[in-house]
């Protein structure tokens, strides 16, 4: 077990900088992703409630670049369980992103997830989801009056509701896991308008990891790894590391390539619930501008009838 766990951290660390070198050759960033995902994993990975033995509800609340007009935020839903005491496991995501007055995307979907196990306490989990996703802009009421709107068919309202669907796989033992996911095949790509004024959607690619290190009883350390890659765009990844003091208390800091270095700290109130906060110090000329970023997730984990209800350190 012991060479197991030395050849499963070799491997996190040939995958970290490996990755850091590649994408220090981007100059530009992605849109920023949850500072907590680590606490929000059915966002990232559909797969991910394979890897949770317990009900577990999730709610988070990003408002990003507090101060500048018309900045993002987001909202997030996530509800999932085991089905009795098979390997499957089902869930829900709602989500909501809104920029300003102009945009806003809506989503809902179902998961699925399936685990196999293929080796002493390894798995390997199968998860799709599907729903709608909508895309509105309030064009007109924001610039209908300039008269670079006027006869402008990109300045058109839009009202778009499209299936939308994800699929992700994960690997994982007891103190790693690595998945890679597409949550949402389309995604609105703001930077382009075809002909028409219809809506161009990328599917976005995300690689994650993630290894736990028992220190001692009483403080444990887990390294985070978040790659977000879209085609025709620069790679963004995201680089954490958290610690676990006395199994109440995460505390960690996080570098987000090109945008932010972040801070953040979940409690947890009761065995059963947690509250999540962070805040992103921007690294770009953004900063002269804008007073942060605030984040804040609550989780429940409620035990499944006829399952062990262990902790879930992912």
């Amino acid at each position: 077990m012991k060479c197991l766990s030395k050849t499963i951290f070799r491997i996190f660390c040939v995958i970290l900088l490996s990755l850091h070198c590649f994408v220090k050759k981007s100059n530009a960033q992605q849109k920023a992703m949850y500072t907590q995902y680590m606490f929000n994993g059915l966002a990232i990975n559909p797969a991910y409630s394979a890897m949770d033995e317990a009900l577990t509800i999730t709610a988070l609340s990003r408002h990003q670049w507090v101060g500048f007009k018309g900045a993002p935020n987001t909202q997030t839903f996530s509800i999932h369980t085991p089905i009795k005491e098979s390997n499957t496991s089902v869930g829900a995501l709602i989500m909501r992103d809104q920029i300003g007055e102009v945009i806003t995307e809506k989503g809902a979907y179902l998961t699925l997830a399936q685990r196999v196990p293929i080796g002493e306490n390894s798995y390997l989990a199968v998860g799709f989801n599907g729903g709608l996703s909508s895309y509105q802009a309030n064009f007109s009421d924001n610039f209908g009056s300039s008269p670079l709107s006027i006869n402008d068919p990109v300045f058109n309202n839009q009202n778009n509701w499209r299936g939308n669907f994800g699929a992700g796989v994960i690997f994982f033992t007891k103190q790693f896991f690595v998945g890679l996911s597409s949550p949402h095949f389309y995604y609105r790509d703001f930077g382009s308008f075809n002909e028409g004024n219809s809506t161009t959607y990328r599917p976005h690619y995300l690689l994650q990891s993630a290894y736990l290190i028992p220190v001692s009883e009483q403080l444990k350390v887990k390294p985070n790894l978040l790659i977000k890659y879209v085609n025709g765009s620069p790679i963004q990844f995201d680089m954490n590391v958290n610690v676990l003091l006395y199994e109440t208390l995460w505390v960690g800091a996080s570098y987000r390539s090109l945008d932010s270095f972040d801070a953040l700290a979940q409690i947890f109130i009761t065995p059963t619930l947690a509250l999540g906060y962070s805040y992103d110090f921007a690294a770009t000329d953004l900063a002269k501008v804008q007073q942060g970023t605030h984040e804040i997730s609550l989780q429940f984990r409620l035990p499944v009838k006829g399952r062990d209800f262990p902790r879930c350190y992912f």
